[in-house]
């Protein structure tokens, strides 16, 4: 039987009182007593349910808060999150930073994974995937060397993809992978012209409505290799980018800490 709020209870006593209460919200979503969307009770409330003070409970819904669980409205209370990709995002993008993972390993992920979603993707795709796979080409044509829409637009296609390919594990977690890649994407999309990048996507669309998954796998092998090959012909140029990058961004924070 599915547990509501008012047949749950968390001891005080306990010594870790958040992490027992987020093992509490966890078994709620888990049994379907919380569903995405769902709008939990007012704070007062929800303290005095699970016998817990405000102040813990506040810590608790904080923590859920800032990795994206939850969102908190003035005049509409708070909610379960629905958009399970930015629960994923922020705390995998820091694993990935702090871990010192690099681009050259996410490449060689993308490499092992994102082929076969695009054979996946030939075989499972809707008319509407295909359309937004479109869209986000068309977005990219428009943008031409106009650098930020040109790389949303390319990141927006291979989204498009991995919600074809039809297995959210995947989705979620590629989609985090390429918010992680988005500076290597804009450097490589740098090294050649916009055409370059945009046929490679037009190849792997027409495999797609060709519903032939070998093509579709190889094509999106061919241009994530040529990704790799542009990675490897311009290593000190990307280094140096990088550095610029961040001694810029340390310049802004002086600059603002100062004012």
């Amino acid at each position: 039987m599915t547990p509501t709020f008012e047949e749950e209870r968390v001891e005080s006593s306990q010594p870790n009182l958040t992490g027992s209460l987020l093992a509490l919200f966890k078994r709620l979503i888990a049994e379907k007593a919380l569903r995405p969307g769902d709008r939990l009770p007012a704070e007062r409330d929800l303290a005095e349910t699970l016998q817990v003070s405000r102040s813990s409970l506040r810590q608790a819904l904080k923590v859920m808060e800032s990795i994206g669980v939850i969102s908190q409205q003035v005049g509409s209370g708070t909610r379960l999150n629905p958009a399970a990709a930015s629960i994923l995002s922020e705390p995998l993008e820091f694993l990935i930073l702090l871990d010192g993972i690099s681009s050259r390993e996410l490449m060689d992920a993308r490499l092992i994974v994102e082929p076969q979603l695009a054979a996946r993707a030939a075989t499972r795709a809707t008319p509407e995937d295909e359309k937004a796979m479109e869209r986000a080409i068309a977005r990219m044509e428009r943008a031409d060397a106009d650098a930020d829409p040109f790389v949303a637009s390319d990141l927006e296609f291979h989204r498009a993809l991995f919600r074809a390919a039809g297995n959210r594990v995947c989705e979620m977690l590629f989609t985090v992978v390429h918010q992680s890649l988005e500076e290597l994407v804009r450097f490589t999309s740098a090294l050649v012209t916009p055409e370059h990048t945009i046929n490679f996507h037009r190849q792997i669309l027409a495999a797609i409505r060709d519903r032939d998954p070998r093509a579709a796998e190889s094509r999106m092998r061919e241009h994530l290799e040529d990704v790799c090959a542009l990675l490897a012909r311009e290593p000190a140029t990307r280094a140096h980018t990088s550095a610029d990058r961040w001694s810029d961004a340390l310049k802004r924070l002086g600059g603002d800490q100062a004012g």
